[in-house]
């Protein structure tokens, strides 16, 4: 199975992403991840709804999102989680994760105004915030209804040790490092090494 992460308003109003000429998703396969406020908690909660609807963490994980996000995704959050290295020139774990991109057609946004949108409210914050803790994006939070102590609606959940440690994590101690225990992930780039399956 693969997980495909994407705002469950957007996949509704898009009707999954669907053209006249796609097949039908099965709709029962279609599972929404409510909890997240921000797009580094949409593929973390994302990865345990998987696990909790499954059984199993997901080996693969795609995000369907605008294009001028994909740095966002690719550079911060899916090395911040463990999906591929911090090195993101290292290609050889990229299999792990990938970014479908739909910029907005340019007569409704124009791309230069995107890019330069992302860069100051995007990817510009979270290369200094990787897990979202700083100030300016814990009130993000904080202002779509994220409550400090949510992450304990977890606790019962038979994710594992290492899951709930990231779930808690405050970026160490410049606030900004990165999670240690990342390969030790269950999704991990380090593990089920998906290139070697037939």
């Amino acid at each position: 199975m693969i997980l495909i992460v994407c705002w469950s308003f957007q996949a509704k109003d898009n009707k999954y992403f669907q053209n006249h000429s796609a097949p039908t998703f099965d709709r029962s396969r279609v599972v929404a991840e409510t909890r997240a406020t921000d797009s580094y908690q949409n593929v973390l909660f994302s990865l345990i709804q998987f696990k909790l609807h499954t059984g199993v963490f997901p080996r693969r994980v795609t995000v369907v999102t605008h294009e001028f996000k994909r740095a966002r995704f690719m550079e911060c959050h899916f090395p911040a989680m463990g999906l591929v290295t911090v090195d993101t020139r290292h290609s050889s774990y990229q299999h792990k994760a990938a970014v479908i991109g739909i910029n907005p057609p340019e007569n409704v946004t124009a791309s230069e105004s995107l890019a330069r949108g992302e860069m100051m409210n995007g990817i510009g914050l979270w290369k200094a915030d990787l897990y979202g803790v700083n100030e300016n994006l814990a009130s993000k939070r904080r202002k779509r209804g994220w409550i400090p102590g949510m992450v304990d609606e977890f606790s019962n959940m038979d994710l594992g040790a290492v899951v709930f440690d990231l779930l808690r994590y405050d970026g160490g101690k410049d606030r900004n490092e990165w999670f240690s225990q990342r390969e030790d992930l269950p999704w991990s780039y380090a593990k089920n090494d998906i290139t070697q399956q037939n």
